[in-house]
């Protein structure tokens, strides 16, 4: 039986190949540009870089013209040297964050064959790209590939601290935790100290980490690489600036739903079950196991440690947290990659297993492919289910998913039969990083590129609209946040609210240009007798002309 067991060890851990990686990336850079930028967070980030670079202000950060506290700028910097190398457009927005998710790949990779082996390491990284949230945050311009990025480097240096025993990685665990801190703020130093202190009480080694922490060396590393920005703002802004960062933005978050972005105790439960596929049918195997070995003291059972605490205290820390987005917990998908490639090493399922998280993964994915499939088909009947007039305006433009849609479809579709026939453990993991790999690109390019079309059509036609009117034009938007209006046109716009922005409309003389929803329409009746010069997808343009 042990033999059996080594044999099936040793065939089912065949190494990788690294050029997976390479596939990974070429593809992904291939694509970043095909969709364009989704409002709002997308865009709200891209502008602010756009404005931070136009105008030559390096230290507070500001959107549509307005001061812009909500991020520190580190990833805007990351952004404005693409844009002064590709231009202002969508691939060199979402860059950085293609870059930094290819980096933590590399990461696993580099740690993983220091702290065991080349195949752990192959083995982590590409379950790490296969992952569909990867994959979707490496195509979008936020900051939260950057962030997982120095988390990710925070926890390795921490594991290979404890495993060699060499105070430099230590330090190196400080230093970037505290560039975690420069990225999005103190987040990234939650989340790793809560993750360290948490694997060492499972490992029950808590004292002696406290006792080996070089804190005279460590500390003021970490304030070196977590604070300049922080000291500089405050200094040129005062206590407003703390107010608005800490409590409004972090604090506050954290209280209370933002922008609408509340969600019940089982949000992130299902965030993470679609987030994670292919693996969903192996986890259930592989965090038992983990939990199992959770006492052992060889490195494996540490890297298992690690994906295990922090993908459990990260989604008990933001359930309780009132606002909630789907890559809010995105810095558990390299700690699930360690942990199911330490279990993988550890142990690997039998064949029986493999068949039935094979068919586990088939029932999931399979109607995926098949809905791509027939999506050019099936939209016509689709767009009569939305209710929300919001959503029926943006389903009743003239803009319908193309053949492209079906040929990804037929893709994953193939990819699934070719997985349905790995019947074997030696053949699961490979067959679930190449079926990983096609679903995240036949959702990015298929549906990916047909959604972003379809929701950004309007603001798009608005901003085309823009370019085309004089500079001393002025631009105003009531009740309608839409930064992708002003990235893509290069045209800051006034934002007006409620009644006092209504009755500042009514008074102001053209001419001018107003943007707006078609339901905020009603709130200003003198519009009425007015034809708009746009009216697409629930969105209004008028372009209000001196001799009306």
């Amino acid at each position: 039986m042990q033999a059996r067991l080594r044999s099936m060890q040793t065939s089912s851990t065949n190494p990788l190949p690294s050029w997976l990686f390479w596939v990974w990336g070429i593809l992904t850079l291939a694509t970043l540009g095909l969709a364009p930028l989704f409002d709002y967070d997308e865009t709200i980030y891209a502008q602010t870089a756009i404005d931070m670079m136009r105008h030559g202000e390096w230290i507070v950060p500001t959107a549509n013209g307005l001061q812009f506290f909500e991020k520190p700028p580190f990833t805007y910097y990351m952004m404005d040297i693409c844009f002064s190398m590709f231009g202002e457009n969508a691939f060199a927005a979402r860059l950085p964050s293609a870059l930094f998710s290819f980096a933590t790949a590399m990461l696993l990779f580099h740690f993983g064959t220091r702290l065991h082996s080349r195949q752990f390491g192959i083995m982590a990284a590409a379950i790490f790209l296969s992952m569909l949230e990867v994959g979707f945050l490496a195509h979008a311009a936020i900051l939260d590939a950057v962030l997982n990025c120095f988390i990710a480097a925070c926890l390795l240096n921490y594991a290979l601290w404890l495993h060699g025993k060499e105070r430099r990685h230590a330090l190196w665990a400080a230093a970037m935790m505290g560039v975690a801190v420069s990225v999005k703020g103190p987040v990234g130093a939650v989340v790793p100290l809560m993750v360290i202190f948490a694997e060492r009480l499972l490992a029950g080694n808590l004292r002696k980490l406290l006792s080996d922490i070089p804190w005279l060396t460590a500390v003021p590393l970490f304030l070196l690489t977590a604070t300049p920005w922080y000291l500089m703002i405050l200094i040129e802004h005062g206590p407003g600036f703390l107010y608005e960062f800490i409590w409004v933005q972090n604090i506050g978050r954290a209280m209370n739903p933002m922008q609408g972005h509340g969600g019940g105790w089982h949000y992130y439960i299902v965030v993470f079950a679609v987030s994670v596929l292919p693996w969903l049918a192996v986890l259930p195997w592989a965090y038992r196991q983990a939990w199992r070995d959770r006492s052992s003291d060889d490195v494996l059972a540490l890297l298992a440690r690690l994906g295990l605490v922090l993908t459990l205290l990260v989604i008990v820390l933001f359930t309780f947290a009132q606002t909630k987005l789907p890559h809010y917990i995105s810095c558990i998908y390299p700690g699930v990659a360690l942990l199911l490639a330490a279990v993988w090493m550890r142990s690997v399922p039998d064949d029986i297993s493999a068949t039935r998280m094979i068919r586990f993964t088939l029932f999931l994915l399979l109607p995926v492919a098949l809905l791509l499939l027939s999506m050019p088909l099936l939209y016509p009947w689709l767009q009569t289910l939305p209710h929300h007039p919001r959503a029926v305006a943006i389903v009743a433009q003239h803009i319908t998913p193309t053949f492209m849609v079906s040929f990804f479809g037929l893709l994953l579709l193939g990819g699934l039969i070719w997985l349905a026939r790995q019947t074997t453990a030696a053949r699961l993991l490979p067959g679930l990083i190449v079926t990983g790999m096609l679903l995240q690109f036949s959702l990015l390019i298929g549906a990916g590129t047909f959604v972003g079309k379809l929701m950004q059509a309007p603001t798009m036609a608005m901003a085309d609209v823009m370019r085309q009117q004089p500079e001393a034009m002025p631009f105003y938007s009531y009740n309608l946040n839409a930064p992708s209006v002003s990235f893509y046109s290069g045209r800051n716009y006034a934002l007006l609210l409620g009644a006092a922005g209504a009755e500042r409309l009514r008074q102001t003389r053209p001419p001018f240009v107003l943007m707006l929803r078609s339901e905020s329409r009603k709130e200003l009746p003198w519009l009425s007798e007015l034809q708009p010069s746009l009216e697409q997808g629930g969105f209004l343009l008028y372009i209000m002309k001196a001799d009306l």
